[in-house]
């Protein structure tokens, strides 16, 4: 069976409902495919999505590696993969 791990952090635990999630995967998905699929509220879609693609505001790892907004559509899940969802953290 294959699964994914998805970890929350920040206010995504809130809004998700959990700090992290073991997640079957129905097929192969690309990560965007599979975050549209988690987003299961408005609400949870407009904190990811914006205008159709990753909300510039949140960031997504797979596997500890920052993804391009640009291209988490082409990037394909594998099982045991981990997942992160955190807002932008600014600084200074």
């Amino acid at each position: 069976m294959d699964k994914v791990k998805v970890k929350f952090f920040a206010y995504f635990r809130e809004l998700f409902g959990a700090r992290e999630m073991e997640i079957e995967l129905k097929g192969s998905l690309t990560l965007a495919e599979f975050l549209d699929s988690l987003a299961q509220t408005p609400q949870q879609k407009k904190e990811l999505f914006h205008n159709g693609h990753l909300n510039p505001q949140v960031v997504v790892m797979v596997n500890g590696s920052v993804v391009n907004p640009e291209a988490f559509s082409e990037i394909k899940l594998e099982s045991g993969s981990t997942i992160a969802i955190f807002p932008m953290m600014g600084g200074g």
